[in-house]
C-alpha cells in the first residue's frame, strides 16, 4: 500500500535528537532588518529571497555549540588531545578542554543531554553504516553541496547564506555525511520501484527544473530626470557599460558595467522584474521606477527553462525520493538501534514518574528509566 506522503519532498519525523542532521529550514539569506538594508544599499535591484533546501540544513543557535563541542570530541583522541593549547595571551593558555567547559556551560538546562543525544546519534549512525558496509564518500558529499549551491547565482551568495546561518563548510559536510549514510543505510529496505520513482518525479518535476533566467546590466540613479539624462545619452550612442561605471549609484553593479549576471524571477524586486523580463536581449528599456530608484535596464543574454528527463535525474529522484520515506521509519528504526547499542545518555535527569514530562526528549526518558 502506497504511503499517502509518498510522493511528497522530505518532511522530517526525525527524533529531536537527531534533528540537527535532518531539519529542513528557509535558508534565509538576510536574517535581520538591518542586514535586509545593507543588502539593499548593495544590490539595490534585488528583494529578500529565501531559498528553501531540504535537509540537513539547520539553523545553529545551540545547535552551533553542539556542533563545535562535537568538533572537539572527535578530535580529542589525536595526540595534542584535550591538553592542546587554542588560545592564549601573556600569563594565560586556553586550552581545549577549557573551551568544552566553558560552552557545555552557556547550554541551557537541558540542552547538554539534548546536544549529547544529538552527537551520540550521530556516532550510531556512523556505528551502524559501518556495519551495514556503507560510507558517504567525496563524491557524493560533493553532489549534495553543489544541489544546494545551485540555488544561488555565486559562490559568494552561497557562502553569505552558510554564514548567515551560522553554518560552516565543514559543519555542513558532516551534516552530508550522516545524510547520506542514513540514505545508503535504508535503500535496501525501501527498495523504490521504477514506477513509484517515475511518480515522484512527476509530481516533483518542478524540483528538478531549471526556470527561465536573464542575464542583466542596470544603471540606478536617484532621480527621473537624471536617469532621463542616462537614457538620452544611451540613444545617441554612448556605452552601457561606460555609463554605469560612471553615473550609477549601485555599489554591487557598477565597477561590472552594471552587470546583475543571471538570475529566474522572484529575485529582483518587482517592477524592476517585470520590466527586464519584457525585454529581447539587446534592447534597453525606458526609465523603471522602483522603491531603489530609477532604473534603465539592458538585457545580455536568456536562457530558456529546462526540464530534464527522468533518466537524466533518475539517481537524483531516487535519493530524493529516499529521503523522503526515512522519516517516517527513524523513530522506530532508532528505538530498535539504541537498544541494540545499548545507549544511554548519562546527563539525562532521572524521571520523576513514569510519565516524562512534555519538555523531556524520548531518549531522555528511556535513559532515566534503566
Amino acid at each position: 500500500m502506497m504511503n499517502e506522503n509518498e510522493n511528497k519532498p522530505a518532511e522530517e519525523q526525525f527524533p529531536p535528537e537527531l534533528a540537527a542532521a535532518a531539519e529542513p529550514v528557509e535558508l534565509l539569506q538576510e536574517t535581520e532588518e538591518n542586514e535586509d538594508t545593507e543588502t539593499q544599499d548593495r544590490e539595490p535591484a534585488r528583494t529578500d529571497r529565501r531559498t528553501s533546501a531540504p535537509w540537513p540544513w539547520m539553523v545553529l543557535t545551540a545547535i552551533a555549540i553542539a556542533a563545535l563541542i562535537f568538533v572537539l570530541v572527535r578530535d580529542g583522541g589525536k595526540a595534542a588531545g584535550d591538553n592542546a593549547v587554542v588560545g592564549k595571551m601573556d600569563g594565560v593558555t586556553i586550552t581545549k578542554a577549557d573551551m568544552y567547559d566553558e560552552l557545555s556551560k552557556q547550554l541551557a538546562d537541558g540542552q547538554a543531554a539534548s546536544q549529547l543525544d544529538s552527537l551520540m546519534m550521530m556516532k550510531l549512525v556512523d556505528l551502524e553504516a559501518k556495519k551495514s558496509g556503507v560510507t558517504a564518500t567525496d563524491a557524493d558529499i560533493n553532489a549534495e553541496i553543489a544541489k544546494y549551491r545551485k540555488n544561488f547565482s555565486t559562490d559568494e551568495e552561497f557562502a553569505s547564506a552558510l554564514q548567515q546561518n551560522g553554518m560552516t563548510m565543514d559543519i555542513l559536510k558532516e551534516q552530508i555525511d550522516i545524510s547520506v549514510k542514513l540514505r545508503k543505510i535504508f535503500a535496501p529496505e525501501i527498495k523504490p520501484t521504477d514506477d513509484q520513482l517515475k511518480k515522484y518525479y512527476e509530481d516533483n518535476k518542478a524540483n528538478y527544473s531549471t526556470p527561465e533566467q536573464i542575464r542583466a546590466s542596470h544603471i540606478l540613479l536617484p532621480t527621473k530626470a537624471e536617469a532621463e539624462a542616462v537614457l538620452a545619452e544611451l540613444k545617441k550612442g554612448a556605452d552601457f557599460a561606460t555609463l554605469a561605471k560612471e553615473k550609477s549609484t549601485d555599489p554591487g553593479s557598477k565597477d561590472n558595467g552594471g552587470d546583475l549576471n543571471y538570475f529566474g524571477r522572484g529575485v529582483m524586486n518587482e517592477p524592476f522584474e517585470t520590466a527586464a523580463f519584457k525585454l529581447k536581449v539587446g534592447e534597453t528599456s525606458g526609465v523603471v521606477e522602483s522603491p531603489n530608484g530609477f532604473h534603465i535596464i539592458k538585457v545580455t543574454d536568456k536562457k530558456a527553462a529546462v526540464t530534464p528527463t527522468y533518466d537524466s535525474v533518475k539517481q537524483q529522484v531516487e535519493n530524493d525520493y529516499l529521503d523522503s520515506q526515512i522519516p517516517g521509519k527513524m523513530n522506530d528504526w532508532m528505538t530498535t538501534k539504541k537498544k541494540e547499542y545499548h545507549y544511554e545518555n548519562l546527563l539525562s535527569a532521572p524521571a520523576a514518574s513514569e510519565t516524562p514530562a512534555p519538555s523531556a526528549s524520548p531518549s531522555a526518558s528511556t535513559s532515566a528509566g534503566k
